[in-house]
């Protein structure tokens, strides 16, 4: 078997620098990238499979050959051997056989060479090591140990039930049904009971309770939001919005809690941004701690990504909220459309692909 890092060396992550992707394949199955502002093909072969991060792009060629695209530049990572993958800000995980690995500023970490369950996050990775019996978790170059198990018995641990990844932090439920949370390389456990129900975004998370008290960990501090669990509660980054037991629909943003109206709402949470329906029906974006009025309905689609929502109104309008502007982009029929972190493609033709990202057009 050939070596699955062999030419790792060859490039180099500079997250500080991360440029805004999309890619797409055109009606010739031709594979592009679209690389802040420029265009450029990379395959002539439809890929298997691609995926957008936010500092490069990793894709399975036609032949099974893992590669990842960056700064301008595509490397091969192995040949046939990568059966999953994943990417996100800053890591890119895949998985050959039954080994996991990932690559973190240009460096690959093996995280296990036997793993069959695992979650990851912009920067963290929580992973159940089968040869040790132990659950790990990753982030910064580091791998802490935060459970060892003698008799893992099936159905312990189950991914994206009792264990949930976000960002830069991840909680989970152990064997003993503590409710624990992994951040800044740290264990601490906000619960000695089973929690009913949890989720977590960056730098937070919000959970019910055994007693159903509706609570926030956020960077390190622990709020007591409401003695009933709410009828509904979505988490981002440093953002939790709910539909409180009271009826009154909130928005807590980094410690701040923040009364929208009482009525049930229709809303979304991505990333750094609520889309929501407010108290008159009006359709607005809750971002950095401002509200932005958007239409004056809820739109039935919406996509939202990172600090962008985007949707058509009435008027088949194209309409873009991103880091704070409002954008309308085209007023053209839309055959398709997607939104990657903060880079908007969206499909005019059978083979006519824009893109839109900070203000500007291309093409």
């Amino acid at each position: 078997m050939k070596p699955l890092f062999f030419l790792i060396s060859l490039f180099s992550f500079a997250i500080a620098k991360s440029q805004p992707f999309s890619a797409y394949t055109d009606l010739r199955q031709q594979f592009y990238v679209f690389d802040n502002g420029a265009i450029n093909q990379l395959e002539h072969l439809l890929p298997i499979d691609y995926k957008i991060g936010r500092s490069a792009v990793a894709y399975l060629d036609n032949q099974r050959i893992f590669k990842i695209y960056k700064d301008g530049m595509v490397t091969t990572v192995n040949d046939m051997f990568t059966t999953n993958f994943q990417v996100s800000d800053h890591l890119i995980l895949f998985k050959s056989a039954n080994m996991v690995s990932i690559i973190d500023e240009g460096e690959v970490v093996l995280l296990s060479k036997l793993c069959n369950r695992y979650a990851m996050g912009d920067s963290v990775v929580l992973f159940y090591d089968m040869n040790r019996s132990s659950f790990n978790g990753y982030y910064q170059g580091k791998i802490t140990e935060l459970e060892t198990f003698l008799n893992l018995k099936d159905g312990d641990f189950t991914f994206d039930s009792t264990v949930k990844v976000s960002d830069n932090i991840g909680a989970y439920i152990n064997y003993n049904e503590q409710f624990k949370v992994f951040y800044n390389n740290e264990t601490e456990v906000l619960e000695n009971q089973p929690v009913k129900q949890f989720q977590v975004g960056r730098n937070v998370v919000g959970y019910v309770d055994i007693n159903n008290i509706f609570k926030i960990y956020y960077k390190g501090q622990s709020f007591t939001i409401d003695p009933f669990a709410p009828k509904s509660f979505m988490v981002g980054d440093d953002v939790v919005a709910f539909h409180g037991n009271d009826g009154y629909f909130k928005i807590f943003y980094k410690g701040n809690l923040i009364t929208i109206g009482y009525y049930d709402p229709r809303y979304i949470v991505s990333d750094r941004v609520v889309a929501y329906a407010d108290p008159n029906g009006y359709f607005k974006v809750f971002y950095e701690g401002e509200q932005t009025v958007m239409d004056n309905y809820y739109p039935d689609k919406i996509r939202a990504s990172y600090n962008s929502v985007v949707y058509t109104n009435k008027a088949n309008t194209l309409r873009m909220f991103s880091k704070g502007m409002v954008y309308d982009i085209t007023t053209m029929s839309i055959l398709d459309m997607r939104l990657d972190y903060d880079v908007l493609q969206y499909k005019v033709g059978l083979n006519a692909f824009k893109m839109f990202h900070n203000g500007h057009y291309y093409n």
